[in-house]
């Protein structure tokens, strides 16, 4: 009964508007208030459930991740980069849609966030398909999809933050989103198509090998970011944790003393920045710690797998329910909180019917980012309403047909783990 109070009291908070983590805050003190009573709060061992959740050297890589976006989001690479994408695939069919798709590939492996990704490239790649006389709901719609690319292919924030709640290893989960990834941009592209083929989109003229050339030369020294963060993981030169360091490192080299577009000021105030998004993101873990602690302690994971498996034990139908969890879940809270909410209770789950946890956290991330373009609290929706300058409800209209592929992804990644597990398979 008590456990059933605390999640009762969870659900009413997050409803009502307050921020999920004083809504885990204020749960769990109402356990441990209806457990132990108002003087006998076992406070030593909530501040050592805390410190123990952040005590990870892995930790280290979500600052240092957000550092690189946020620098190479002020550098203004982002021009370099879609120029490159531009010439190299604007000519196929959908035109700078498929611009949008290749240029989020590029930039994934740097950012690591949907927002970064949404609020970066977004102003460019907006600006450029309205300059072209693309739709400007298509255009702000493409854009929203296409940032989800972002935390799939490494590096990713939300997989560091799956694999320091799962155990699973944050190299092999980096590596397992590649191809997914990947697969991700082509059936986005193949959606592009067909939406340009039935409305008669326009396509951009193919570039001459010069001009391929030129962009490919200016776009060479960002490239190389995700080059240096995913070959050095894949080489074993680094851990994730060292290449998200190096990967700062290069930013940084790159913005302030090659092309000299971040000055030592806007530097100080971009450190700033992500010691503030860090924050947010360290405290979520440290009281989301306490609160999946207590999951743990009152056997709400076991219990949670024999309800699931006395109605059935087929993979596939558990698989297919954690989907739709995580569809509903994503909808309503970040994908930060769901994660660290629904991996001590999910996990269990998967592991009885005989799954991978490695093969999950894809499937997770994957469900939690359409939940970045799905009202009420999609957030990529409100960073492209912001810098596409397109009213909401247009914007969700738009966007809902994306769904679609990414949807048919899951399916497909769920049909056949391969897809996810062998590149960690065969490098590591």
């Amino acid at each position: 009964m008590t456990m059933l109070i605390m999640l009762l009291v969870l659900i009413v908070a997050l409803i009502i508007g307050i921020p999920a983590v004083f809504s885990m805050g204020i749960a769990t003190l109402i356990y441990f208030l209806l457990e132990r009573g108002l003087f006998d709060i076992p406070h030593y061992m909530v501040v050592q459930r805390t410190v123990f959740g952040l005590d990870s050297f892995t930790l280290l890589a979500i600052p240092l991740f957000l550092l690189v976006g946020k620098v190479m989001n002020e550098s203004n690479v982002t021009t370099r980069l879609f120029d490159f994408a531009k010439a190299l695939v604007g000519h196929f069919r959908g035109g700078l849609g498929q611009v949008n798709i290749a240029a989020s590939v590029i930039f994934a492996g740097m950012s690591g966030s949907a927002t970064a990704d949404a609020a970066g490239l977004g102003s460019v790649e907006i600006k450029a398909m309205k300059d072209a006389k693309y739709p400007g709901k298509f255009a702000a719609s493409i854009t929203a999809a296409s940032s989800l690319i972002g935390p799939i292919i490494p590096p990713s924030i939300p997989v560091v933050l799956y694999a320091i709640v799962s155990g699973v290893s944050v190299n092999k989960l980096l590596v397992a989103g590649i191809i997914p990834g990947l697969l991700m941009a082509i059936s986005l592209s193949v959606f592009v198509a067909f939406q340009a083929m039935k409305n008669n989109y326009p396509t951009e003229a193919k570039a001459s090998m010069s001009k391929l050339w030129y962009t490919a030369k200016r776009a060479f020294l960002p490239g190389l970011t995700p080059v240096i963060l995913i070959g050095g993981i894949l080489s074993g030169v680094f851990t994730a944790t060292e290449a998200a360091a190096v990967g700062s490192l290069y930013a940084i080299i790159l913005s302030t003393v090659v092309y000299r577009t971040i000055s030592l000021r806007h530097m100080y105030d971009i450190f700033k920045r992500t010691m503030r998004d860090s924050a947010v993101i360290m405290i979520i873990l440290a009281v989301a710690n306490v609160f999946a602690w207590i999951l743990t302690r009152e056997r709400v994971p076991i219990l949670f797998v024999d309800l699931i498996t006395s109605f059935t034990e087929n993979y596939y139908v558990v698989m297919g329910l954690c989907l739709i969890f995580l569809l509903i879940l994503g909808m309503f809270l970040s994908s930060i909180v769901s994660i660290t909410i629904a991996t001590p209770v999910l996990v269990p789950l998967v592991l009885e019917v005989g799954g991978d946890p490695l093969h999950f956290g894809i499937i997770m991330i994957v469900a939690l980012m359409i939940g970045e373009i799905t009202p009420p609290f999609g957030m990529v929706l409100f960073a492209i309403t912001r810098v596409g300058d397109i009213p909401f409800i247009d914007l969700v209209r738009g966007v809902v047909p994306y769904i679609i592929p990414v949807f048919i992804l899951l399916i497909i990644l769920i049909i056949f783990p391969a897809l996810v597990t062998v590149l960690p398979t065969l490098f590591l």
